[in-house]
């Protein structure tokens, strides 16, 4: 119903009021002026019918106003029971992401008090900082599934699209996760078209793509059962299948299966953990290359499958080789001033780099890092974005200006948790060479200072 149909209230009263006063006045001027009888039984007969007429658009009126007013009394009782459910699935996610990341953070701190305590063997302690390291990945790939879901939201998820070679992808991510399958004894199969051409991808997402639907599947197969991955290559599109011998699905989980947030159990007493994000972001992904990905099970217990259709789009490139493995990085003598105000962040770096021979200065502020950098130039500069008092942008940009007059160009690292391809793109227009988004692993701040100095080294006109 349209604004200018929408019945009026106020007509519906004044329409019968007003149409009887008129009637009056009619008979009360025949009565007076006319007299005759036969002329007011005439008067009266078409008040009468007028009355009539009026009375019956006056029921239509009234039944217009309760049909107006019952479908919006439906609708809000409609939008009423949606926004209970929303309310009941964020409350159902904020009790999920709790779990998700007190339990990782319980291991953390119980390993870390028993390793305090000085009573593990020798075999114990191992067990233990292991089991650290394994917690605090599974808490950086939540932090990272949960910064993928904003940039989903928001928009801004961007590809890297070149030239991708799919098979050493695919068993890198299938590789990764043969731990996990073995130890609920799950049998991992990996066959790759070899007629398949390297295409046009991001070769990091697409990888994601598949690390989330081999993970989802070892996650719901039972021990002793079988995950089967397959890419086919047809004339114009590749297809990725990803089939389980798992608990499968029925029609009413796999009408959500790919929404954000939504998972076939999200009770107290589930069996598997998550947040139910990463089937959302596998769709998301595959849509931004253009693709599809569908879902399919034979009910309950009897496996599921997912197939991810991609198009072919060659690019006159050659392929992204892979990386070779390289020397043991050298830091000896190699100078390193770190900027953090977090202590046990500025602890982790300094120890990692002195373990390789680099001779390693700490500022906990900007100000800080100012005067040791005026006062003894670094051969490599790492930094946080995120400072107290100022921000590592500030500090990157006051350093290139201080360094004008020498013509000096100390490489710079962002090393920092604001992680967003924004972030990167801020930080390289400020100054820095490089940005690596925290946590980063030891082995990769070590390469990266060693790569930094290296670029010093061969540009005589950043030597001092």
């Amino acid at each position: 119903m349209s604004v200018h149909d929408r019945p009026q209230l106020g007509r519906l009263i004044v329409t019968p009021f007003a149409t009887i006063g008129v009637l009056a006045a009619v008979l009360v001027w025949e009565v007076e002026h006319v007299g005759s009888i036969l002329f007011a039984v005439a008067i009266a007969a078409g008040a009468v019918t007028i009355g009539v007429l009026v009375a019956r658009q006056l029921r239509r009126d009234i039944a217009r106003v309760a049909d107006h007013y019952s479908a919006l009394l439906r609708t809000a009782d409609e939008q009423s029971r949606r926004a209970d459910a929303a309310n009941r699935i964020k409350d159902e996610f904020l009790t999920t992401l709790s779990h998700e990341l007190r339990t990782p953070l319980n291991s953390v701190l119980g390993w870390a008090r028993l390793l305090a305590s000085g009573k593990l063997d020798e075999a114990q302690t191992g067990r233990a900082v292991r089991a650290i390291e394994r917690a605090g990945w599974a808490q950086s790939r939540l932090i990272e599934d949960l910064l993928d879901l904003s940039r989903v939201v928001a928009g801004t998820l961007e590809l890297a699209i070149r030239p991708t070679a799919v098979r050493p992808l695919v068993e890198a991510a299938v590789d990764s996760l043969r731990p996990a399958a073995d130890a609920k004894r799950i049998a991992v199969s990996v066959t790759v078209d070899p007629a398949l051409q390297p295409i046009a991808a991001d070769a990091d997402r697409l990888k994601q793509v598949v690390w989330n639907l081999v993970s989802n599947a070892i996650k719901f197969t039972p021990a002793g059962g079988g995950v089967d991955v397959r890419v086919s290559a047809a004339p114009d599109e590749m297809r990725l299948t990803v089939r389980d011998t798992g608990i499968g699905f029925g029609a009413d989980v796999a009408a959500h299966l790919f929404e954000r947030f939504r998972q076939g159990d999200s009770s107290s007493t589930r069996e598997h953990g998550g947040l139910g994000l990463g089937l959302a972001i596998v769709r998301h992904v595959v849509e931004l290359h253009g693709g599809t990905v569908i879902a399919s099970s034979g009910g309950d217990e009897a496996g599921s499958t997912f197939e991810v259709r991609l198009p072919i789009r060659l690019i006159d490139a050659p392929a992204v080789p892979p990386v070779p493995a390289m020397p043991a990085p050298v830091l000896r003598g190699v100078s390193v001033l770190v900027v953090d105000d977090d202590p046990q962040q500025l602890a982790f770096v300094r120890d990692t780099l002195e373990r390789q021979g680099a001779v390693v200065a700490t500022a906990s502020s900007p100000k800080d890092a100012r005067a040791r950098f005026r006062r003894d130039p670094p051969d490599v500069l790492m930094s946080d974005l995120v400072l107290t008092g100022d921000d590592g942008l500030s500090l990157i940009r006051d350093i290139r200006r201080l360094e004008q007059e020498s013509g000096r160009a100390t490489p710079a690292c962002a090393l920092t948790s604001l992680a967003r391809n924004e972030d990167r793109r801020r930080a390289l227009s400020a100054g820095f060479q490089v940005h690596v988004a925290k946590p980063a692993a030891p082995s990769e701040i070590v390469r990266t200072v060693e790569w930094l100095a290296r670029a010093r080294v061969n540009n005589p006109a950043q030597r001092h």
